[in-house]
């Protein structure tokens, strides 16, 4: 057969074989995982008990935000990721520019979840070297992501019931613990751990507003559901339900675990240098509980890891599928199982340099942090603006029937709040430079992205 042939006969579509329970998992991990379980005793700290407050109000937004990429989803299901509507709706200049820090910033995801790896294995082995647990954490799930989405599928199926199973039995506990006056190493299971030294607003204004960047960084991923709509059976039904049910996720999964570990431990003594659900269920003195619910932190960075894998991959192949440069043909390429194996492979690489970052930051994880948080709220504030462009170009019978409740002011308060925590992000010292190295990375982008572009033609 001749190379023209060949080429033409190369399957151009990725696999549909995530089935309903699949999305649902999914959606499900890609909300609960080291933002939650490691980085809450962060914003414990900075902002209080006040810290509920501001995970509703971001899950909020971010519902609403996930209404109008299901809209846009739900407009063309042909489409591999959310990139191909900014290009069509923003240009190619930008949709590719966004494609590469969207990217990036999974990548940058990734690199926070094995570097919180080493932190959870030295629970157990505090002499353990912190890279050895992600570099095999990596070589494990890279060769899992290139047997099928299916088999990724499955795998995050099950981290997610672990993840699941434990928050709901945790917060049962604490609830018990708190309906019996149960007591802890801290004292009283009590409400009155949530108004202790200052009350629920503890630490002012300042420190409700430095709460924001951990808990953002938390719901990274919760647009993850939205990557699988390629290789989804039934994208209308899944997507849809799944992001309805985000409001219940939010409350069930952050809010009431959050609340549990305030009504365990005052919150002043919250740990910022390990889990603290490992520290709630330690305190409590039942038999290897903090072994248990390090065990199941251990399975939700995996799971997180997974996930940022399978979607950098994706993204990769859709920015450069028919690219024209050599690089582009072979990260643009699926293999004969319909995957992107050439991007998976390249994206998991970049990932493993995770463990520099540690040698030359005092606290990786928070530098990390910070910088994905600010590129997703740059990433973010382009797809609520994309959705703008697509509704004013759509007539009103062309709309799906998912749609985004009361545009296009919720369009306007969503992007308004976006830049609201970018400039909150610019304002203080510990974030600015994170925030503004997204912003050049992203003027960096744009550049080069303009220049080749103009050179092709």
């Amino acid at each position: 057969m001749s190379k023209n042939k060949s080429e033409a006969s190369e399957v151009k579509t990725m696999k549909r074989s995530l089935t309903n329970t699949h999305i649902q998992l999914i959606a499900l991990g890609g909300t609960i995982g080291t933002g939650l379980f490691l980085g809450v005793g962060n914003s414990i700290e900075l902002a209080g008990p006040a810290v509920i407050f501001i995970y509703c109000l971001v899950g909020f937004f971010l519902f609403l935000l996930m209404r109008a990429l299901g809209e846009l989803i739900l407009s063309d299901i042909k489409k591999n990721t959310y990139i191909d509507f900014i290009t069509e709706y923003l240009g190619k200049s930008i949709g590719t520019t966004t494609g590469y820090l969207y990217w990036f910033s999974w990548l940058t995801l990734a690199m926070a979840e094995i570097t919180a790896l080493g932190i959870y294995f030295q629970y157990w082995w505090p002499n353990l070297q912190s890279w050895i647990p992600g570099l095999i954490t990596l070589l494990v799930l890279l060769s899992i992501n290139l047997i099928s989405a299916r088999v990724f599928g499955n795998l995050e199926f099950s981290f997610a019931i672990i993840k699941i199973v434990t928050i709901i039995a945790f917060v049962i506990l604490v609830f018990y613990l708190l309906i019996t006056n149960s007591a802890t190493k801290y004292g009283q299971v009590s409400w009155r751990n949530m108004v202790i030294d200052g009350g629920i607003f503890a630490k002012g204004p300042k420190g409700f507003l430095l709460g924001f960047q951990m808990v953002i960084f938390s719901f990274i991923g919760v647009e993850l559901i939205g990557l699988t709509a390629a290789e989804a059976k039934e994208p209308k039904k899944t997507i849809t339900r799944a992001i309805d049910q985000l409001p219940i996720r939010i409350i069930l999964f952050y809010v009431l675990a959050i609340l549990s570990i305030l009504l365990a431990i005052p919150w002043d003594k919250v740990s910022t240098s390990s889990s603290p659900f490992v520290q709630a269920l330690g305190a409590t003195g039942i038999k290897n509980a903090g072994s248990i619910i390090n065990f199941v932190v251990i399975s939700a960075a995996i799971s997180s890891t997974n996930s940022f894998i399978y979607s950098a991959g994706r993204l990769l192949f859709s920015i450069n599928y028919k690219g024209k440069t050599k690089l582009s043909r072979h990260l643009g390429k699926l293999d004969h199982r319909q995957l992107p194996k050439n991007a998976l492979i390249f994206s998991t690489i970049l990932i493993a340099l995770a463990p520099l970052l540690n040698l030359f930051l005092k606290d990786a994880f928070t530098f990390i942090s910070a910088t994905a948080t600010s590129m997703f709220l740059v990433i973010w504030s382009i797809m609520i603006i994309t959705h703008m462009a697509y509704r004013k170009k759509t007539l009103e019978s062309e709309l799906p029937a998912f749609k985004m409740p009361l545009y296009p002011l919720s369009d306007i308060a969503v992007l308004t709040f976006f830049i609201a925590m970018i400039i909150i992000l610019l304002i203080f010292p510990n974030y600015r430079i994170p925030m503004i190295s997204a912003g050049i990375i992203f003027i960096v982008l744009v550049c080069i992205t303009h220049f080749i572009q103009k050179e092709m033609n």
